[in-house]
């Protein structure tokens, strides 16, 4: 597996533990995958295999591993592995579109400023602040945007507001 990949990867994970868009079990079964296809035989891998029961060493060292290399990133990657988790999880379940707006924004807070103040990020800190100034309309109208930011890539749009 090319690592440039992996990098990004890792990173969404570790966006996804920490605002708790992601449970621990599904990280390990997706690290597990990760750990499977590695070439390399990176050592990060075995290390997060060995801290999978216990969120918090996860966080700390998805962390310290991708701490000098968050300018190495690809966002765009990023963001559409998180776009297609959002998908995901509000196709399965609507009713938790409040739940994750607000997951939403904490991931926000954890991008690097140069990152959060570009679209599609900066739409992660407006959702959550929708639901106070102008109501679940807004809301959907946001994540309809936001789920349909990388059309190209699903080669449809989806108007999630049938929900």
């Amino acid at each position: 597996m090319e690592s440039r990949i992996k990098f990004e990867k890792l990173y969404f994970y570790y966006l996804s533990l920490k605002s708790g868009l992601i449970n621990l079990n599904y990280y390990d079964e997706k690290l597990n995958e990760l750990f499977l296809e590695d070439e390399d035989q990176d050592g990060i891998l075995l290390e997060l295999q060995f801290c999978t029961a216990n969120l918090e060493k996860t966080i700390f060292t998805l962390n310290t591993y991708l701490f000098d290399k968050i300018w190495q990133l690809d966002f765009q990657i990023v963001g559409i592995m998180l776009v297609n988790e959002i998908k995901k999880q509000y196709n399965e379940d609507p009713n938790i579109l409040k739940e994750l707006t607000h997951k939403l924004y904490i991931i926000w807070t954890l991008l690097p400023n140069e990152v959060a103040e570009k679209e599609p990020f900066i739409k992660l800190n407006s959702i959550d602040d929708s639901w106070s100034w102008n109501g679940k309309e807004k809301v959907i109208d946001d994540i309809n945007w936001l789920l349909n930011y990388y059309p190209q890539k699903y080669n449809c749009t989806v108007d999630y507001r049938l929900h």
